[in-house]
């Protein structure tokens, strides 16, 4: 077997890093006074809903006006949620969401291994008040986006034995909006706030850029970031029984920070700074609500997600080696490109409602969401690879309070990767399937 050209060591500031991790999370646990100790996952990266009712629903939320998510879905639609009674001109919605993966990865080296599955805590808190007749204000913080694995396999060639292959990545998202009423059938609204990222990949990796093409390493990377986020959106009543909502979502553009250790053989160990560029997707969708009946509604939603611009690929800078002998070497900086290749996504999401009596709602839905990840740049590190979605909900109404609960179930087909575009042959000819179990809850308020 060959040793490694490049390995990497344990950080020092690795309690730093951690914490840049926890402060991602924290900036909505610490409303929720929820704890997590997992990773995030999601369809695709994108996750299809945050409230139960949402999930119930299919995803379904373009053309609602019910539940504190439509802040960054549709902030149009915060209009329906406070009434005009000076009485009840604030709103509360906080909820959270357990998710529980299935995720298996095969290969030559190994045969069908499970992930660990780490269950995860995840949420959102959104608090909303009415300025006059026609302004409701709005502010919320979500995670809206993620991916996450973490595998013991047997590695290349030049790294024997079990290795861990581990990824984490989270998008929050902290947003301040509005929603205006401009006639009685028309409203708009959007936010403008601030997007934090963080990246964690920890394993073996040949590097793709020139003229380090090929070299083995055992990665071992942290980096976070903010960035600027922006959405705008509408709704329009068509009819008594009809609404309309369209949405558009900027895309968040990081150049993330943070550090890693490398043993190159014979050069020694050196710490470099690390610079990630990365592109979280912009979207663009269109929904509608129809009132069957008093008692009865469905929606659909139609998304657009430009993974294509934004996943293009990851660019990593490697700056500032401490070693004397690295930077004589190698020189000052290490530019690295990760291909990704991601295609875009369109996403069909469909639900219903049924108001059983008074205080009672039953919900069901399913979501359709393209893969969005080409088969050579499906790895362990990004098996966000799930196509389909089916859901089930409940909300009852209890001393002022509205209570919801939700269910969702999702899978993919196995992806049979091939040849895979990554140097030194990792990842090629592998099957991977990824599954999903999610349970929401949530409870609103107006007063």
């Amino acid at each position: 077997m060959k040793s490694p050209l490049l390995s990497t060591q344990e950080l020092p500031g690795g309690e730093m890093l951690l914490q840049g991790r926890w402060f991602v999370w924290m900036c909505v646990f610490s409303l929720l006074s929820c704890v997590s100790d997992g990773q995030l996952n999601a369809a695709g990266t994108i996750s299809n809903a945050l409230s139960a009712r949402e999930a119930g629903r299919g995803g379904v939320n373009l053309g609602f006006q019910d539940n504190g998510v439509l802040l960054m879905d549709n902030a149009a639609g915060i209009q329906g949620l406070i009434g005009d009674c000076d009485n009840c001109d604030t709103f509360i919605d906080v909820g959270g969401a357990g998710l529980f993966t299935n995720l298996t990865y095969r290969d030559s080296d190994n045969g069908r291994t499970n992930a660990a599955d780490h269950p995860t805590g995840l949420g959102y808190l959104m608090l909303g008040k009415r300025l006059n007749e026609d302004i409701v204000v709005g502010f919320g913080a979500f995670t809206p986006a993620g991916f996450a694995s973490d595998y013991e396999l047997d590695g290349p060639a030049f790294l024997p034995g079990p290795q861990t292959y581990k990824s984490f990545g989270a998008l929050a998202r902290l947003l301040p909006g509005a929603s205006v009423r401009l006639t009685d059938r028309w409203t708009v609204g959007g936010t403008i706030g601030l997007a934090i990222s963080h990246v964690e990949l920890e394993g073996p990796y040949f590097l793709n850029s020139a003229p380090l093409t090929g070299t083995p390493t055992n990665l071992d990377l942290q980096a976070t970031g903010t960035a600027f986020t922006w959405s705008l959106g509408t709704q329009y009543q068509l009819t008594d029984k009809t609404t309309i909502g369209i949405n558009y979502q900027s895309e968040n553009r990081f150049e993330s920070e943070g550090q890693a250790g490398v043993l190159a053989g014979p050069l020694g160990f050196s710490y470099y700074d690390i610079k990630l560029g990365m592109t979280w997707a912009r979207s663009v969708g269109i929904g509608i609500q129809h009132k069957l009946d008093s008692r009865q509604r469905f929606g659909v939603d139609l998304e657009w997600e430009d993974w294509s611009s934004a996943f293009d690929n990851l660019n990593l800078t490697f700056t500032n080696p401490t070693s004397p002998v690295h930077r004589a070497v190698v020189g000052p900086t290490i530019h690295e490109v990760f291909p990704l290749q991601w295609k875009d996504a369109i996403i069909v999401s469909t639900g219903y409602e049924l108001d059983v009596t008074d205080s009672q709602t039953f919900r069901c839905g399913y979501r359709y969401q393209d893969n969005p990840v080409p088969a050579n740049t499906t790895t362990t590190y990004l098996q966000t690879t799930l196509k389909h979605h089916f859901s089930i909900g409940y909300g009852l109404e209890h001393r002022g309070w509205e209570l919801d609960g939700a269910y969702q179930f999702a899978f993919a087909p196995e992806v049979l990767t091939g040849q895979s575009v990554y140097a030194g042959g990792d990842f090629s000819n592998a099957k991977i399937t990824t599954q999903t179990h999610m349970i929401f809850v949530g409870a609103q308020r107006r007063f």
